[in-house]
């Protein structure tokens, strides 16, 4: 983020330089700053990832709630995706080997893309699970992800561990 001090010393030597003159007045307070940004969260990951565009996309910037003891459904999904947990305590399920891994605040995902990637996100906590999701889709997705069935794993009782199909 620019601070308003250093704007004002680069528009200062810029206008000295220039040989113009010109003052800016301080905005009143009721007055909104010309740009201004606003983090809504924070995450860390430690999972490799490239993102692949060839031609057009869209990006969809999100914010997603799975209340205490609601699923997301087995999915996959059609471009990229990166989510940060900023609050709750999201378990996902990865389809392939039925393993368990458990995400909380300040924690980041990154999605793999395809058919061969399903998997399911659970919130077994007592508090809902809100994540801030950027997904990167080909133009014509309809959706960033697509239902599948249940891939044989058993979702009763998970532990950290996992459960086998």
């Amino acid at each position: 983020m620019v601070h308003k001090s250093k704007v004002a010393v680069a528009g200062a030597v810029a206008a000295v330089t220039l040989g113009v003159v010109f003052t800016t007045p301080p905005l009143a307070s009721a007055e909104v700053a010309p740009v201004s940004s606003v983090m809504l969260t924070q995450g860390v990951t430690s999972a490799p990832f490239k993102i692949k565009a060839n031609g057009n996309r869209k990006v969809l910037y999100r914010k997603a709630v799975v209340q205490p003891g609601a699923s997301t459904g087995w999915h996959y999904h059609v471009g990229e995706e990166i989510a940060v947990i900023n609050s709750g305590t999201f378990t996902r399920i990865d389809g392939s080997d039925c393993s368990v891994k458990k995400y909380g605040p300040g924690d980041a995902l990154v999605e793999p893309v395809g058919p061969d990637t399903v998997h399911m996100g659970i919130n077994n906590g007592t508090e809902p699970v809100e994540l801030y999701v950027v997904d990167i889709l080909p133009t014509d997705a309809t959706a960033p992800s697509v239902p599948v069935p249940d891939p044989g794993c058993d979702t009763k009782g998970l532990t950290a561990g996992g459960r086998g199909k």
